[in-house]
């Protein structure tokens, strides 16, 4: 060979092997399903799939997903928990405060990184038939559905858990479930109702949200928390009534405008746990009436789905019958 042919070998030779990387990774993340197909090969033979429509297009999924990955426990955990599947994978989120609901249905599950920045190698590794995100993790679409089908389900705060609920019941075959779930809930409403009668009628609620270094209030049927409330019957103050907007900021000096007869507090993450007890040592915060009866009850913002819902009724009871004092917060959470 040349000297020149030897220099021209030389200086192509990297570029040959970032080629040969390129081609390897485009192979590592080939669709396990095309949206075209209606049946995918693999060691077992043919497998069905049905194409369903998602916030960001439309995917085809297997007919049983037997290998659930899910992006967001903050949203999803609670619905595919309850819907009696456990998903082989899940993207924690590490700023917030650990969810002690939820905390055993996923104590042997590995997790696939934070839900801001899912590893995909994780997530290749565990060989998922079915992946499950939220419309807000667009951004990681594209790779995601080269490993496998991937819908994009929309943020449930703007529908409310139990469209979400139906929703996934469908595209996961488990509509059967959800008649009973809805049914449960239901019946726990009527007959927290039924108990406290007249009393929902003279008594107040009110929801702040925390954030690091504020409060901000949110529009009734926001939160699962609202949801809740609002299902059961007990009335929100009269300034809800005057909300142009879903959230809005609330400075310290108008906390005794958001006073009531109950204020529940959303925490969920351990900077707001900070911010919080702030708060609470300021001159304004004594002067609410909640505050005075304790009925101040600090809640950590779990998830959203209706093993939430189901154990803040559960809670509400306590709340109305019984005198409790405030919830104490987290603070081994705290770093």
């Amino acid at each position: 060979m040349s000297a020149i042919a030897n220099a021209i070998y030389r200086l192509k030779k990297p570029f040959l092997l970032m080629a040969l990387s390129l081609i390897l990774i485009t192979a590592c993340y080939q669709p396990v399903i095309q949206k075209s197909n209606i049946s995918t090969e693999n060691s077992e033979g043919y497998t069905k799939c049905r194409i369903v429509q998602h916030k960001l297009g439309e995917s085809c999924i297997p007919t049983h997903p037997k290998r659930i990955v899910i992006l967001d426990e903050y949203y999803l955990l609670d619905i595919v928990s309850a819907l009696d599947i456990k998903p082989v994978g899940f993207a924690r989120c590490f700023l917030c405060i650990p969810s002690d609901t939820l905390s055993k249905f996923v104590a042997d599950i590995p997790d696939v990184g934070d839900i801001g920045t899912p590893s995909l190698e994780k997530i290749l590794i565990l060989k998922p038939d079915l992946i499950l995100g939220l419309e807000w993790q667009a951004k990681f679409y594209p790779l995601l559905s080269k490993i496998a089908p991937t819908v994009m389900i929309e943020n449930p705060e703007t529908n409310g858990f139990k469209k979400t609920l139906k929703y996934l019941a469908k595209i996961l075959d488990k509509s059967d479930r959800v008649e009973e779930i809805l049914a449960e809930y239901n019946q726990r409403i009527q007959n927290f109702r039924q108990q406290l009668g007249e009393k929902l009628k003279t008594k107040t609620v009110s929801i702040l949200s925390a954030s690091v270094s504020s409060f901000y209030i949110e529009r009734p049927g926001f939160t699962i928390y609202s949801q809740v409330v609002s299902d059961v019957g007990i009335q929100f103050i009269p300034a809800y009534k005057d909300l142009k907007n879903n959230r809005t900021l609330l400075n310290i000096e108008i906390l005794p405008d958001w006073d009531a007869d109950f204020l529940f507090v959303l925490q969920n993450s351990k900077r707001q746990s900070k911010y919080l007890q702030f708060i609470f040592k300021q001159p304004i915060w004594s002067t609410l009436k909640s505050v005075q009866n304790n009925q101040v009850h600090i809640i950590t913002l779990d998830v959203w789905g209706p093993i939430t819902a189901t154990r803040f009724i559960d809670d509400l009871y306590r709340y109305f019958i019984n005198t409790p004092s405030i919830r104490t917060l987290k603070t081994k959470s705290v770093a």
